[in-house]
């Protein structure tokens, strides 16, 4: 079962997730969903702390003589 939601986006947003949906082919119901489970996932604060933990100029350093700079 599912629920139906009411939002309000002003309409360049609207425009923005319109486009990014149309580009994934996908809709903006999905990406909206997709963006929220991710949101709630019970793994994410674990990952963003993990990733804050690694993000060091040291570490930073290594990945770009590793892998090459960003681009």
């Amino acid at each position: 079962m599912s629920k139906h939601v009411t939002i309000r986006l002003d309409e360049e947003f609207h425009r923005q997730l319109k486009r990014r949906a149309e580009e994934q082919g996908t809709t903006v119901t999905a990406l909206i969903t997709e963006a929220a489970r991710r949101e709630l996932d019970p793994e994410r604060q674990r990952f963003l702390a993990a990733a804050a933990e690694f993000n060091t100029p040291e570490n930073w350093a290594y990945v770009q003589e590793r892998f090459g700079p960003a681009k």
